[in-house]
């Protein structure tokens, strides 16, 4: 009944129609829904006192009633005799047994566990970030709607008391499935040397890892009493919790200071866990998707619906596994052209992580980065993080290799009749490309058409290098991207050597076309930089780790370009720190 692997799988689809657009609207917040079932909960609970003490014979009427309830007994082991004459257990009696107060008290109950959700994660993490937030309320819209068709499988044409018992149970699940969510969205973006909120992250972790065990403890005392459709349902929602929970365990444990003096193998360990746990309850949620078709009464939307989602897990496993490939390729690249160096000074930092930089690789470029940041890094961008200098990538490969060894057939969509066909294309194998001939290539009005569809949205870019491009790709789209990720329109006189060679020229020139000038300036020592050193007055705000670390390594690096030779000109004017 959970959703599986959010965070995996809102990168690869669009949330459902409904739930985006319901996730885009101010209504319901959480805040106005703890509101409105707070007056209903008060307005009902009113009812039920007065009628008690209205209607003294309703208990006598009660107590008979249980007392000639042989089910609760027989089923769960209480003694209705000692029961039978509690008011407590009277009151949770009568509201059952009515129908529009059960339906209050499962609102209140959602109620409560919508605050204490909200509370846990305002004692653990103060606020969340606004795409935070966004992330999560679309996820449990999500998973909402999945719980509805959910329980229209399970329950079917059943009475109340068959429904109640599904309700609370997907209540725990989605207050666990949130927690759970959250958590993994702050691990996978905190650094491990942040030490604020790691205890408070550490607790979270430890509750959420006993409240799965106590659900697989109770799923497995009260399995006697269930079918084993809805049992190995259940065991589902447990292996899906513990396999989380277990996940954010040791994430904690590993980020800690325990394992602080080896960076790169919990590095290593991390990647491995999210990737094991993050396709391990993919397959478990195909599974539980599977079974959920299989027992759906026949085959209607409903089943559609479950077949839908095991093609959308399915699809995310494969695209899991596809990025794992594409990783290995890059960290053999990384290790094989990139030499393994310890930094200058003990200080220095990866300003991609903003971890110290210990003992990492170095670019042709000379600016130095873990391996595991420039693999992460690369896999989006073949460029130094640091200079934007152009750096090989095995992705660059991969790409030339696939467009070479495929076909592509391109149709630009049109309208027949009543029917509006988009713009799409097919990639050919090898083999279907050696029986077609020679690859599909566009004619010249297609080339022209997509060409001013580019040009409207990148006009600086030249005409030659938008259809060099388009010639090769073949769609607007690739080649919109490419211009977007700078694979294509670099301009080779913006490269750092480009940039030395032309200020070499133009000094040289000046040297000799402009005659020799003597200026004399005196520096200026009561001038104050404050972009470069940190300011220790009483009266300012106080900096984050990340701005002190920030302003430091500015720092370091202005003093090492004004030691290096060309900021000679900046030490004659008396600018030496």
């Amino acid at each position: 009944m959970n959703t599986g692997n959010p965070d995996a799988r809102r990168h690869h689809q669009a949330p459902l129609g409904i739930v985006n657009m319901i996730s885009k609207s101010s209504f319901p917040s959480v805040e106005s829904y703890l509101a409105l079932s707070l007056c209903v909960a008060v307005i009902a609970s009113a009812t039920v006192f007065t009628t008690f003490h209205s209607q003294p014979e309703l208990q006598k009427l009660l107590e008979e009633e249980l007392r000639n309830n042989t089910r609760l007994s027989s089923a769960y082991g209480l003694n209705i005799e000692a029961l039978s004459g509690n008011t407590l257990f009277q009151i949770a009696h009568y509201i059952l047994s009515d129908t529009t107060l059960i339906w209050v008290a499962i609102n209140s109950y959602f109620a409560i566990l919508a605050m204490c959700t909200k509370l846990i994660i305002k004692l653990t993490f103060k606020e969340l970030a606004r795409h935070e937030e966004t992330v999560a309320r679309q996820a449990f819209l999500s998973y909402i709607l999945l719980t509805v068709v959910y329980l229209s499988v399970v329950t079917g044409p059943q009475k109340g008391h068959r429904v109640m018992p599904w309700m609370i149970w997907g209540g725990v699940c989605g207050f666990l499935s949130h927690l759970q969510f959250v958590t993994c969205q702050r691990l996978k973006y905190t650094s491990p040397s942040c030490d604020r909120g790691s205890q408070k992250v550490s607790i979270l972790s430890v509750f959420l890892f006993i409240v799965s065990i106590a659900m697989s403890v109770m799923v497995s005392r009260f399995q006697q009493h269930l079918e084993w459709q809805p049992a190995v349902l259940l065991y589902f929602d447990c292996l899906l919790a513990l396999f989380r929970s277990t996940y954010i365990l040791f994430r904690c444990t590993s980020s800690s200071r325990l394992f602080s003096f080896n960076p790169d193998s919990v590095r290593h360990f991390n990647y491995w866990l999210e990737l094991i746990t993050n396709f391990v309850c993919e397959l478990i949620q195909m599974f539980s998707y599977a079974q959920l078709f299989v027992v759906s009464p026949g085959l209607n939307l409903t089943s559609l619906f479950f077949l839908y989602h095991m093609k959308l897990t399915y699809n995310c496993m494969r695209e899991q596994l596809g990025r794992h490939r594409t990783h290995k390729k890059i960290f053999e690249h990384i290790e094989n052209s990139y030499p393994c160096v310890k930094a200058a000074n003990s200080d220095d930092r990866c300003v991609v992580c903003w971890e110290l930089l210990g003992t990492s690789r170095r670019l042709p470029c000379s600016h130095q980065f873990h391996d595991w940041c420039l693999m992460w890094w690369l896999a989006q961008d073949s460029s130094c993080p640091t200079c934007r200098c152009i750096i090989p990538s095995p992705q660059d490969q991969l790409r030339e290799a696939d467009a070479n060894s495929t076909t592509r057939v391109i149709f630009n969509g049109g309208t027949f009749g009543f029917v509006h066909f988009p713009q799409f294309h097919l990639d050919l194998g090898p083999f279907l490309s050696s029986l077609l001939g020679r690859a599909a290539e566009p004619s010249e009005e297609q080339l022209q058409t997509m060409l001013e569809q580019v040009r409207e949205m990148f006009p600086q870019m030249s005409t030659e290098a938008i259809l060099t491009d388009l010639r090769q790709t073949g769609m607007t789209q690739t080649t919109i991207e490419n211009i977007l990720e700078g694979r294509i329109g670099v301009n080779p006189s913006l490269l750092p050597g480009a940039l030395d060679d032309e200020l070499s020229d133009e000094s040289e020139n000046e040297i000799e076309y402009e005659e020799p000038i003597e200026v004399i300036q005196e520096p200026d020592n009561g001038r104050q930089r404050t972009w470069t050193k940190l300011s220790t007055s009483s009266g300012d705000e106080e900096l984050s780790y990340y701005e002190i670390q920030r302003a430091k390594m500015i720092e370091t690096y202005r003093r090492k370009y004004l030691a290096s030779d060309k900021a000679a000109d900046l030490r004659a004017m008396g600018i030496t720190e």
